[in-house]
């Protein structure tokens, strides 16, 4: 790591390098070619100014030879030249093989015999003694340029090796106190706990740092830890207490938590003993500084520095142990109320039964009897016998309506769930004395099932009324809201108080309504009454 670290900084360091003198030397280039052009430049035009001042004796002189020989001194140098007279032509010039005569009216740069030329003129005489012209060659320009790039770029270069020769060296110096920290850190990753070397310097933030997140990450470990630990022992228990004491011990053990106590509402259920003396107190009830986990109907109080959020994390698995628990005791609870009233539902059964064999053997039976023996004397001849006869054949069809009503009224079958009520609330007050009001609201005919479970309710409803109540009246109130069907049963009795366990009647008209996908509810107090509410889907919920 570190020599492939090393590798990547000297190379980023060269490449900096490289860029950096690319822009440099482009500088340079710039600059020095700018300055040689300035100062040719400035030397043709001095040069040709000069030369000319001095041709303008020649030429008053008419002395063209002299003038030659002045321009022919400046071929060692590469400047070529030429003079023109007032009139534009030429009197003399120095460019061998013949003067080009586009020369004549050329301004700044040209090609001659495969050189480049810097044409500048001076006027001899303000004019009135001729035109000089002299060209002077650019290849002392470039080779002068080339000098120079060539020793600034071999002095760059010495530069950039030495630069990199200290790079490398404070390179080293800087990766040897890294490289100890990344082996540190490899070393927690593999679950060793070696210590992490202090480098010192300005790596001394990057060490602290690294500390810091190693303890952060301890510390996340150790509480993802307690929240598994937590979950699997809440998992493990069946009731709302079991969840809080396991809860308790998990948190207990993990470390973090000191001491702590539950309570399922205000009972305590569990409690882990607290370790300090008692001079120096505990945060728990009665003490200063607990943390409260409140949850849904209970909470755990708890001695700890952990963090708030850890805190907060730590209810969803308990929260979710306390409803998971709740409602696998109240499918228990449930089922033993099936159990029970399926138990009930059978001796109801057979003591109906067997009430009904004894109506039929005490009255139908003693009927029939009678009728026989009328019979036997109007056979006789004793005519007076018939009277009597019809009147226990009345009798006897009287008490097999009664019967049949009592097993199946027939004004539920025939004029439906309103006339059927009416009927029971009539004969329910003629029955019992107790002031009975009817209030129905249908819109029509419900399904068999529902108005067999509503009149069913009913009944059930008024026979707890006459039995346990001791109400002066009763209100029955059946309407349709929309897709469901309500019913509201109150009495003005003397209540029960909310804690009583329900009875098997209450039980089977909870469990009617339910098994139509609808809700039952009770409210009563000691003096104040009992109302029942239940509303019920007109959609039938299929079994």
């Amino acid at each position: 790591m570190k020599g492939s670290l090393r590798t990547r900084l000297l190379a980023t360091f060269a490449l900096g390098m490289l860029f950096l003198g690319a822009g440099l030397g482009g500088t340079a280039f710039y600059l020095v070619k700018t300055g040689l052009e300035a100062s040719l430049e400035a030397q043709g035009r001095a040069q040709t100014h000069y030369l000319a001042q001095q041709l303008e004796e020649d030429l008053l002189l008419n002395d063209l030879y002299a003038a030659f020989r002045q321009l022919e001194a400046l071929k060692g140098e590469g400047v070529l030249g030429f003079v023109l007279d007032p009139k534009g032509e030429v009197l003399v010039h120095s460019f061998p093989g013949g003067f080009p005569l586009n020369l004549k009216t050329l301004e700044g740069r040209f090609r001659f015999q495969g050189e480049t030329y810097r044409l500048y003129r001076s006027s001899i005489g303000d004019g009135g003694v001729g035109l000089l012209a002299l060209a002077f060659p650019e290849t002392p320009l470039w080779q002068k340029l080339t000098r120079l790039l060539l020793l600034g770029a071999w002095m760059a270069l010495g530069v950039a090796a030495l630069a990199f020769l200290l790079v490398g060296r404070a390179a080293d110096q800087f990766l040897k106190p890294l490289e100890a920290l990344v082996q540190g850190v490899r070393a927690w990753q593999e679950g060793k706990e070696a210590p992490l070397p202090d480098p010192g310097g300005e790596l001394r933030v990057l060490h602290r740092a690294l500390v810091a997140y190693r303890e952060g990450v301890r510390q996340r470990e150790q509480e993802l830890s307690t929240l598994n630990q937590v979950a699997e022992a809440v998992n493990r228990a069946e009731t709302p207490e079991g969840v809080l004491q396991n809860a308790l011990e998990a948190l207990a053990q993990s470390g973090l938590f000191r001491c702590g106590e539950a309570r399922l509402g205000e009972t305590l259920v569990g409690k882990v003993l607290c370790p300090y003396p008692e001079d120096q107190g505990c945060p728990l009830p009665g003490r200063q500084g607990p943390h409260v986990l409140e949850l849904t109907g209970a909470r755990i109080l708890l001695d700890t520095e952990a963090p708030p959020a850890f805190l907060e994390a730590i209810k969803a698995p308990i929260e979710a142990g306390l409803h998971r628990a709740r409602y696998t005791q109240a499918l228990k609870e449930r089922a033993q109320e099936r159990s029970q009233l399926l138990k009930a539902l059978i001796q109801a059964q057979e003591a109906e039964r067997a009430r009904i064999a004894r109506d039929l053997h005490d009255q139908i039976g003693q009927i029939l009897t009678g009728i026989d023996l009328g019979l036997k004397a109007v056979k006789e001849g004793r005519l007076e016998a018939v009277p009597a006869l019809q009147e226990l054949v009345r009798t006897a069809i009287q008490d097999v309506r009664h019967l049949s009503r009592s097993l199946r009224p027939s004004a539920l079958d025939t004029l439906g769930l309103e006339a059927a009520l009416k009927r029971m609330a009539e004969e329910f007050q003629e029955r019992t004395g107790i002031r009975t009001n009817l209030l129905c609201r249908l819109r029509g005919r419900l399904p068999e099932t529902h108005e067999t479970a509503l009149y069913r309710v009913v009944q059930e409803a008024l026979t707890n009324v006459a039995r346990h109540a001791q109400a002066r009246q009763v209100s029955v109130v059946l309407q349709q809201e929309g897709d469901e069907i309500s019913l509201v049963v109150e009495d003005d009795g003397q209540g029960f108080p909310p804690q009583a366990q329900p009875g098997l009647g209450i039980l089977g008209m909870r469990e009617r309504i339910e098994l139509l996908g609808g809700r039952f509810q009770m409210e009563s107090l000691p003096g104040l009454g009992t109302t029942l509410y239940a509303r019920i889907p007109l959609k039938e919920v299929k079994a």
